[in-house]
C-alpha cells in the first residue's frame, strides 16, 4: 500500500505534489484534513483512480459526503442516526424555525448555520445558495450542536464515538469534522465538513498509520 499525506510523516510514502508527477501502481491511502472538490486531498484520490488503483478514499465516497442529502441518505442505510432535511431551492416563507442550513453547493466550506429568524433565513438563503443557483439543506434546530473530529473511526467527543465509527465505515475518510446534535440524549448526524489542519490530532494519526504499517510489514511476511 502506498501512503500519501499532506503532511509531513515518517509513514508517508509520498507528499501530494510528488504523488500527482507519480506513475505508481497499487492500493493508495490518501490521508488528508481536507478531502473538498478541487483541494489537493481530492486530487489525490483522482490521480489515483486515473491511474487504474484502488485508493482510499474513493472520489465516490469523497463527493457523497460532500453533499448533505447524499450524506445523509448514505448514513442512514448504514444505520446511523440522521436528522431529517429539506431541501430549498430559494427562499420560502414559514419555514420551521429554528433550524439548521447547509450549502449543497460544491464550493462554500463550513457553511454550518443556525437560523431563528425570518429575516436571517432571507439572509442566509441568498448566501448558502450562492443567489438561487443551488439548493440548501435545512434541518430542524432541536438540540445542542457539537462538532466531532474523527480520525481513523475515533473521536474524542463521547456522545459522537458510535456515529464516528460507523461514518467510517461506510465512507472510508480517514479524517474530517462530524456536525451532530444532541437530542433527547441521543447523537444524529447533521453533516460532514472538512478540518482545520490545527484541528486534527496528528499525534493520533501518525499512530494509526504506524498501525497499518505494520500490518502490512506482517501480511508481506506471511
Amino acid at each position: 500500500m502506498t501512503i500519501v499525506i499532506n503532511e509531513d510523516d515518517d509513514e508517508a510514502d509520498f507528499g501530494p505534489f510528488a504523488f500527482l508527477n507519480s506513475s505508481v501502481k497499487g492500493e493508495v491511502l490518501n490521508v488528508s484534513h481536507d478531502y473538498r472538490y478541487q483541494k489537493m486531498g481530492y486530487y489525490v484520490s483522482m490521480h489515483a483512480e486515473l491511474s487504474g488503483n484502488k485508493v482510499t478514499p474513493s472520489c465516490a465516497d469523497i463527493l457523497d459526503a460532500h453533499r448533505n442529502p447524499l450524506l445523509m441518505i448514505r448514513a442512514e442505510k448504514a444505520g446511523i442516526p440522521c436528522m431529517p432535511y429539506t431541501l430549498l431551492a430559494k427562499y420560502e416563507h414559514n419555514v420551521n424555525l429554528p433550524a439548521l442550513c447547509f450549502a449543497v453547493n460544491p464550493y462554500t466550506c463550513n457553511s454550518v448555520t443556525q437560523v431563528r429568524s425570518e429575516s436571517k433565513m432571507h439572509r442566509t438563503m441568498k448566501s448558502l445558495s450562492m443567489n438561487n443557483r443551488y439548493p440548501v439543506s435545512v434541518q430542524p434546530l432541536v438540540g445542542e450542536v457539537k462538532e466531532a473530529i474523527q480520525v481513523f473511526g475515533e473521536t474524542d467527543v463521547a456522545e459522537a464515538k458510535e456515529i464516528a465509527r460507523k461514518f467510517y465505515e461506510a465512507f472510508h475518510i480517514p479524517i474530517g469534522k462530524l456536525i451532530i446534535q444532541i437530542h433527547d440524549g441521543k447523537a444524529y448526524l447533521s453533516h460532514f465538513e472538512p478540518c482545520e489542519r490545527k484541528e486534527v490530532n496528528w499525534d493520533l494519526v501518525k499512530q494509526k498509520l504506524h498501525t497499518i504499517h505494520n500490518i502490512e510489514k506482517r501480511g508481506a511476511c506471511i
